[in-house]
């Protein structure tokens, strides 16, 4: 049995002892017995008054206020009643017991029904006022009824109970009917058990009222029954109000203080900014939980230590001067911004908002505020500063137009660019900004790309009324939202008419050199021709002046294609396939390799996988002087790869037409991402970033497939050329 089990058990056989005593002591005197009973209750009365009248200056239940108030005056009257009980020899008259007894049940029915104004009324009533009140009213009974005998005749020896004793008994049980219906629809306003107490107490109180409507003697069995319910009543209110408040004094007298004081603990607790307070020193007093998430402290490692040693060190040494400064108010971390120390070192970054605490004598004791983790703030303002200083900065225009493509902000240079400021171009579109632009179609193609939302990229030439010819490289890209909604577009404008100039420079300096070059290999083609003519060579002589004019034949086609790579940059080139022996073609590659082969001690083997022993040739569909270039690109990088020493394998077949070129040495991470980018290139001493990237613009001309691996574990690089292969 636990010890509320125990308590309860030693409560009932109290209870039931005192019952049992009451009922013994009327059955040898009746008078001791009413005595005591109304002693009791006037005690319980008495004890609600001095609970809640000296409690008046912070209780917060105006409606437990307003019945200890009235209780006393119960209770003076109750005591009234039982002096001049029948039998006490106190007063000459033997009936002012049930006059006063009306008029007692009168004063408490409507006492806790007028108490209910008060239940949700939060203005404080003046509880002088509601006591001078109630001393009128009791003054009036007593002088109706000691004085001058007006009030209502209530007992008649003999006979009983007037009418207008059981009519008044049945008025008030109606009035406590309705008290407790009032009472069970604010229970919200009582602490549960304190509620459950009042309501019970109403409905004994109502049985008493019932059981005095009956009685003919007043030593009657129906008075006693009357008693008994009287007393279980104020019991009750004893329990509710006396005993809790004592015992428990904020169900009674703190329940609205209690309910604030659990939202307000349960708003700080679950705020995700720090809440504390600070005395005057600058010591922690208070901390919320929170700060375990933002500083990684517990709050009790921080209270009764001064603020500054969670600071930064150039913080904590200001806090610590302006805290040891004299004067009565310290400003110090109030309303502004401080950096602390992580537990764990990283710097944290918190916005401070405080206030000064006032003592009543107007001193300040402390500082009371909130603290606001602002570090991600502040890393995506600094990370906004530099994007702005680099936008204002960029030397390109660039420019940012609404959903609609109305410009809602230009860069400095595009204001040089339209030689405007910002108020002549917000609001417009950027097609009618650039006046003067000969390509429609351009313009049309960027209309709909800010239509549709998508990315476009292209050049426009402008050719203003008032201003010099030039070429604009003018890109645009939406901005979307996290739920893809369309934003803004960001477009740049690129001026290229210098870069446009030197390509047409170029383009004239190329078919100068082509030109200025054939005609020499012209004469070099011819000599080879004019020596085989004489029968005085040898086989070998003859062998080698073959392999010049095929050389020089060669170097010729490569002069009349190098305009083929520029026009492959620009996306003009025609291709025209025609039948190759791809394996012949890589053959002669090898033999013009192998002096550069022998140079850097390196070998070259060819194998033939996959193919019939018989077949001596790979047909393909391509370009024999391209392909010719291709292989001789990517079999150079590969032997100026190997290492001395090693080796470099070109296999032909597999499956389709295919070419592989493998060789040791991985090429290096720093360049694998843009191995076939234009001048890249990473460790050798004459490379020039041009091989491999020609040869993937040429292989993409022709519609080939290359590809490249790299095995980090063998240290490899394996280069493969897929090509289509030659109908049958």
């Amino acid at each position: 049995m636990n010890s509320n089990t125990k308590s309860r058990a030693a409560n009932f056989v109290l209870g039931a002892t005192v019952l049992v005593g009451l009922y013994f002591t009327s059955l040898d005197s009746y008078l001791l017995f009413h005595a005591l009973a109304e002693m009791f209750s006037i005690v319980v009365a008495f004890g609600i008054f001095v609970i809640g009248w000296n409690s008046r200056s912070y209780i917060k239940n105006n409606y437990l206020l307003f019945l200890a108030i009235a209780y006393l005056f119960i209770a003076l009257l109750d005591l009234l009643h039982t002096l001049s009980y029948k039998g006490m020899g106190i007063f000459s008259y033997q009936y002012y017991a049930n006059q006063l007894w009306i008029a007692t049940r009168y004063m408490e029915s409507l006492s806790l029904l007028a108490a209910f104004l008060f239940v949700r009324e939060r203005r404080r009533f003046n509880p002088q006022a509601v006591f001078a009140a109630f001393s009128a009213v009791t003054l009036l009974v007593i002088a109706a009824i000691f004085w001058w005998h007006v009030f209502p005749v209530c007992f008649v020896e003999g006979q009983g109970l007037t009418p207008f004793k059981k009519n008044s008994e049945y008025v008030i049980s109606a009035i406590l009917l309705l008290d407790i219906a009032i009472l069970l629809s604010v229970r919200k306003e009582f602490d549960p058990a304190v509620h459950r107490w009042l309501v019970w107490s109403l409905v004994f109180t109502i049985a008493s009222e019932l059981a005095f409507t009956f009685y003919i003697s007043n030593y009657g069995f129906s008075n006693l029954v009357g008693h008994y319910f009287k007393v279980f009543s104020f019991y009750l209110i004893y329990k509710a109000l006396v005993s809790t408040g004592l015992t428990k004094p904020h169900a009674v007298l703190f329940k609205a203080l209690q309910d604030s004081e659990a939202k307000f603990r349960a708003l700080v607790e679950s705020s995700m900014d720090i809440i504390w307070e600070e005395n005057r020193q600058g010591e922690y007093t208070y901390v919320s939980p929170h700060v375990r998430a933002i500083l990684g402290y517990e709050p009790e490692e921080m209270v009764g230590r001064p603020v500054a040693d969670f600071l930064a060190p150039e913080d904590a040494a200001r806090a610590r001067r302006v805290f040891a400064a004299p004067g009565d108010v310290c400003p110090c971390l109030v309303n502004q911004e401080s950096e602390f120390v992580h537990r764990d070192g990283r710097r944290v970054v918190l916005e401070r908002h405080g206030m000064t605490i006032v003592d009543e004598r107007g001193e300040v004791r402390g500082y009371r505020g909130v603290d606001r983790d602002v570090t991600e703030r502040r890393r995506q303002e600094r990370e906004l500063r530099k994007l702005i200083l680099a936008v204002e900065g960029n030397p390109g225009a660039i420019v940012i137009t609404d959903p609609l493509g109305l410009v809602e902000y230009g860069n400095p240079a595009f204001c040089a660019m339209m030689g405007t400021g910002p108020a002549e171009f917000r609001g417009r579109t950027l097609p009618s900004l650039l006046e003067g632009v000969e390509d429609g179609a351009a313009f049309r193609g960027f209309g709909e790309a800010i239509t549709s939302g998508r990315a476009w990229r292209g050049e426009l030439h402008r050719s203003p009324a008032n201003g010099d010819s030039r070429w604009l490289r003018l890109s645009v890209a939406p901005v979307t939202g996290g739920d893809g909604a369309l934003l803004n577009h960001v477009a740049t404008l690129e001026d290229v008419t210098d870069r446009k100039d030197f390509e047409r420079l170029k383009e004239s300096v190329d078919q100068i050199m082509r030109h200025d070059l054939k005609s020499p290999l012209s004469g070099i083609i011819a000599i080879p021709g004019l020596l085989l003519a004489d029968g005085n060579l040898t086989e070998a002589q003859r062998s080698l002046l073959a392999a010049l004019e095929e050389a020089s034949r060669r170097m010729l086609r490569m002069v009349n294609n190098s305009l083929d790579l520029f026009k492959m940059e620009q996306g003009t080139f025609a291709y025209e396939p025609e039948r190759v022996d791809a394996l012949r073609v890589l053959r002669a590659v090898l033999g013009e390799s192998a002096s550069l082969a022998r140079a850097s001690a390196v070998e070259v083997r060819l194998s033939a996988a996959g193919l019939p022993a018989s077949l001596d040739a790979l047909p393909v569909m391509a370009s024999e002087d391209l392909l010719h270039s291709i292989f001789a690109n990517l079999l150079t990088n590969a032997i100026e790869a190997s290492p001395a020493g090693g080796a470099v394998f070109v296999e032909v077949g597999g499956d389709g037409c295919r070419v592989s070129i493998r060789n040791r040495g991985a090429v290096p991470r720093e360049i694998r991402g843009q191995f076939f980018q234009k001048y890249k290139t990473h460790g050798k001493k004459r490379g020039t970033g041009l091989g491999a990237y020609s040869a993937k613009l040429q292989a993409d001309a022709m519609g080939l497939d290359l590809h490249l691996d790299i095995d980090d574990e063998r240290d490899e690089t394996l280069i493969t050329i897929t090509c289509p292969p030659a109908a049958a």
